[in-house]
C-alpha cells in the first residue's frame, strides 16, 4: 500500500471543506480527543493544525485490519 499526504496539517476549516463535516463536529472531534492536533505553546494565538499524518496513519490501520478480517473469512 502506498499512501501520498499533500501536506501533514491543515486548518480546521480546511479540513471541514475535504471531510464535509461540520465544524462544530470537528471541533468537538478534537476536544474529545478523536483528532490529533499540533501542539501551541500556551497563551498562543496561532491557527488549531489538524494532524493528516496520524489520520492517515490510522485510516491505513483500520483499512489492513478489515482487509485481514476479510482474508480470514
Amino acid at each position: 500500500m502506498q499512501i501520498a499526504i499533500d501536506t501533514p496539517y491543515v486548518t480546521i476549516s480546511e479540513f471541514v471543506v475535504r471531510s464535509g463535516q461540520s465544524k462544530s463536529a470537528v471541533e468537538r472531534a478534537i476536544k474529545t480527543g478523536q483528532y490529533l492536533i499540533r501542539p501551541k505553546e500556551e497563551g498562543s494565538k496561532s491557527a488549531v493544525l489538524i494532524n493528516m499524518v496520524h489520520m492517515t496513519m490510522e485510516a491505513a490501520a483500520q483499512a489492513e485490519r478489515a482487509m485481514g478480517r476479510a482474508n480470514a473469512q
